[in-house]
């Protein structure tokens, strides 16, 4: 009965032996598929992490691709654009230079065709002076010298009125200036005199006349200039200083 007892304990310390050892067997085989998926987990995230590189430089690469393209077009566009400036550029510039010329060839023509016309009148007023002047000698031999010399002086007086004649026509005319009010911007004062029959600066006299074109001055009139008397007892009264006095249009 003993025997029978010792039998079975033994038999059940072997059982539970075998479970124990079939229960570590099981735990040790679980830590090892457990690390086994881990580590299957690991790689597979790393696979991930990779692909997801290799897809983020691939789209990268298409859009630096992308971008290179139309970078390239557009410079493309952008030179085209400059050789068709610089073309429309080279045509103008060679334009103007032909306007240039011509504009200089056209002064030219003008300016020969007016001189042109200046010489047809001179030449004119010049076949007068010698017809005055073959005239003089004409009459000195057949006739009197008063008479010679009359007829000198009206053909001399009717040569300076073909000259005066001929500068209107070219836009010279003379500055009007004889008893009118002294304009430095016209007239030359050579000569100055105290007056009580003038208000203002007044030329009296003209000694040799002035010429304009439009508003441009030829040749200034020389001219003598009456000054108001009561000016002078002014400017004597009045005290002297540094500054220049008097208007615009007085002579001092």
């Amino acid at each position: 009965m003993d025997k029978h007892k010792e039998h079975n304990k033994a038999k059940d310390k072997e059982i539970h032996d075998i479970k124990e050892a079939m229960l570590k067997k099981a735990y040790d085989s679980s830590d090892e598929v457990l690390e086994e998926k881990i580590k299957d987990e690991k790689a597979s995230e790393e696979r991930r992490r990779v692909e997801r590189r290799m897809s983020y430089r691939r789209d990268s690469d298409r859009v630096a691709d992308e971008e290179k393209i139309i970078a390239i077009k557009e410079n493309q566009k952008l030179r085209s654009e400059m050789d068709g400036l610089k073309d429309t550029m080279q045509r103008r510039q060679a334009d103007f230079e032909n306007y240039k010329k011509r504009m200089a060839k056209q002064q030219g023509e003008y300016r020969k065709m007016y001189l042109r016309d200046v010489a047809h009148d001179i030449i004119e007023i010049h076949d007068d002076l010698l017809r005055a002047i073959d005239a003089s000698a004409s009459l000195t031999k057949s006739g009197s010298i008063e008479k010679s010399y009359g007829s000198f002086v009206e053909g001399v007086t009717m040569i300076s009125n073909r000259i005066e004649e001929a500068m209107k026509k070219h836009g010279v005319v003379e500055i009007d200036t004889l008893n009118k009010a002294f304009d430095p911007n016209f007239h030359e004062a050579v000569e100055i005199e105290m007056s009580d029959d003038v208000d203002c600066d007044t030329v009296t006299k003209v000694y040799q006349k002035g010429f304009r074109i439009d508003d441009l001055v030829v040749r200034s009139a020389r001219v003598k200039v009456a000054k108001p008397r009561k000016e002078e007892a002014a400017e004597e009264s009045a005290p002297h200083d540094n500054g220049d006095s008097g208007g615009e249009n007085s002579v001092h």
